[in-house]
């Protein structure tokens, strides 16, 4: 069984119902910690919500043809500027507002924070290009 390069980089779909409970567990985990403990910890989120979306996205659709592997790279096309927007925006007014050079108190969103962005945004690029169609 030959195999295309197109098929080469997603997931099996299998996969797409494995970072949906991934995404579902990690949420659960911080809605417990949240209220037992009183632990708002959005970066320990982050991760595995990260890598949930990344199975989601890269898995196969039902109809894995050339045209979804386009839409897929248009989505993500369109979704990594928007969110290099959105991250340097947010960095940038939490910088210019509370900054101090005695603390040194510089605030950065996490790479898995901006990732969660991107292919959220890109999800719903690649839905609404797909229905579009």
């Amino acid at each position: 069984m030959s195999t295309t390069k197109s098929q080469i980089f997603f997931y099996p779909s299998w996969v797409k119902f494995a970072g949906l409970a991934l995404i579902v567990l990690a949420i659960g985990i911080f809605v417990f910690r949240i209220a037992q403990y009183g632990i708002t910890d959005v970066v320990g989120l982050s991760a595995p919500v990260a890598f949930g979306l990344m199975m989601v996205f890269f898995s196969k659709e039902k109809i894995m043809d050339e045209r979804c592997v386009f839409l897929k790279f248009k989505a993500l096309a369109v979704s990594l500027p928007v969110t290099a927007v959105l991250v340097s925006a947010y960095n940038y007014s939490k910088n210019f507002n509370g900054y101090s050079i005695e603390t040194d108190s510089w605030f950065s969103v996490s790479a898995f924070e901006a990732l969660s962005v991107l292919l959220i945004i890109a999800i719903v690029h690649f839905y609404y290009f797909n229905a579009r169609d």
